[in-house]
């Protein structure tokens, strides 16, 4: 059964592309098992943490609201779990003293869009190779509350 967000439809018109490969950035939701196996290649994630610390919805600013002093952003591999698969390429960045969400999401999108070029390419080489995710070190970058908005905008 799929979400109520992808009927079974949606799913049929999805895998009627025949795509490789599918890339996510930024969606917020799990995908069902019949959209991430219908590419050829799967789905990749670009995915604004260091993972497996921060997985989940608002990874930049849960990062920043614990102090972290570094983060980076990491092109993955799909799987039914939210971000758990394994790993191809990541790159890491320390966060400034006084740099905002704001600042930190600009700066990883720069970082994002050269990483996933590297990972296509290596991808379309046979060379991208993945790597699990550890089991220690698992933290989860819930929704930002309203409350909480304020303050992570502003540090």
């Amino acid at each position: 059964m799929l979400s109520a967000i992808f009927s079974e439809a949606a799913a049929a018109a999805f895998a009627a592309h025949r795509a490789d490969l599918a890339i996510v950035v930024a969606y917020g939701l799990l995908l069902p098992k019949a959209i991430l196996d219908a590419p050829v290649r799967g789905c990749l994630n670009l995915h604004a943490s260091l993972l497996p610390r921060w997985r989940g919805a608002a990874p930049i600013e849960r990062a920043i609201i614990a102090g972290d002093r570094e983060t980076g952003i990491v092109a993955m591999r799909m799987e039914e779990g939210l971000d758990t698969g394994p790993v191809g390429l990541m790159e890491r960045t320390a966060i400034g003293p006084e740099e905002t969400t704001g600042d930190l999401r600009e700066r990883l999108s720069r970082l994002g869009a050269d990483l996933i070029g590297r990972a296509l390419a290596a991808l379309g080489q046979d060379e991208l190779m993945f790597t699990p995710q550890a089991q220690e070190g698992v933290t989860y970058a819930h929704k930002i509350a309203k409350a909480e908005a304020r303050g992570a905008a502003a540090r």
